[in-house]
């Protein structure tokens, strides 16, 4: 006979959905067992070992002494529209097979959403269109977080720590920042890194190969020479887009470039083979970063 009680799978499920809603932020410390027992309804070993389940997800941390804590959001917590009347039409199917009555199910749903608090309003920014809208969707895919693409360009004379809760950037867009908030406690920075396969090929190109690092600006020129000169032991050759004379182009065994501009007209032709450096996010983002828009919306230290 049935105790009534939740489940393994129930109490796992539950605890794993506040987390993806953000009711348990990532770096917060979980209630007790017991607590969480109490408020479910169910044995604080039952709660144990969910926690340990939720440990081998690799979503939170346990210890004797200190508790759960949040390590990361669950994958796939960014729902569609589709997805989310889905899975609400599942839950209301169930809620009526388990005799709740619409009566009921209105009166909980309600009382859901008047606990809603406002989803923190994140800007993600970047200074080209193509690395902004893919980087949009790796750090809503990693995080979990929805962000806001915002053009560096259309940002001049805005404020954005005054438009949004939080503002996001690679970290070598950080100066690009300075006249666009008040201050930098706003700030998050994103460390993104060019896939570790292209280092790679990096730092295995042949000595007398001639290599052309190409870019719109000057300062993403200097940037992109000093990166790939980490890696190869002869400094590239320098190819200022829409200055340079692309005929300098001419005997060019490997030309480098970013997604900020196209290539001149005829430039592709002149090179051997064209590297194009697509930004990744640094292992630890989808564990940090939810913990720092936390601590920036509710001015953590």
């Amino acid at each position: 006979m049935s105790t009534g009680l939740l489940t393994l799978n129930d109490v796992h499920r539950i605890l794993r959905d506040r987390i993806a809603a953000g009711v348990y932020p990532v770096g917060a410390r979980l209630p007790s067992c017991r607590a969480v027992a109490a408020e479910l309804g169910t044995n604080p070993s039952t709660v144990d070992r969910a926690l340990h389940r939720l440990a081998g997800d690799g979503l939170v941390r346990t210890s004797p002494r200190q508790g759960s804590v949040v390590l990361a959001l669950p994958e796939n917590t960014v729902l569609s529209a589709e997805r989310f009347d889905r899975d609400l039409r599942g839950l209301v199917m169930r809620a009526q097979a388990a005799g709740l009555s619409s009566a009921e199910i209105q009166r909980v749903v309600s009382e859901a959403l008047s606990s809603l608090r406002p989803a923190p309003r994140v800007a993600f920014v970047e200074c080209n269109p193509r690395d902004l809208e893919r980087m949009s969707r790796l750090v809503e895919r990693a995080s979990g977080i929805a962000v806001e693409p915002v053009l560096l360009a259309d940002a001049v004379g805005r404020r954005l720590d005054a438009e949004y809760d939080a503002v996001a950037a690679p970290i070598f867009h950080l100066r690009d920042l300075e006249p666009l908030v008040d201050s930098f406690d706003a700030v998050i920075e994103i460390n993104a890194m060019p896939a570790p396969s292209l280092l790679r090929r990096f730092a295995t190109l042949p000595d007398h190969l001639r290599v052309v690092v190409a870019a719109p600006t000057v300062r993403g020129l200097d940037r992109m020479v000093a990166l790939v000169g980490q890696y190869t032991r002869t400094p590239p050759e320098r190819l200022l887009i829409g200055t340079d004379d692309i005929s300098v182009l001419a005997g060019t065994d490997i030309l480098i470039r970013n997604n900020a501009r196209d290539l001149p007209e005829g430039a592709a032709a002149l090179a051997r083979e064209i590297l194009t450096i697509e930004w990744e996010l640094d292992n630890d983002f989808a564990r940090t970063f939810p913990a720092r828009v936390h601590a920036v919306v509710h001015r953590l230290p």
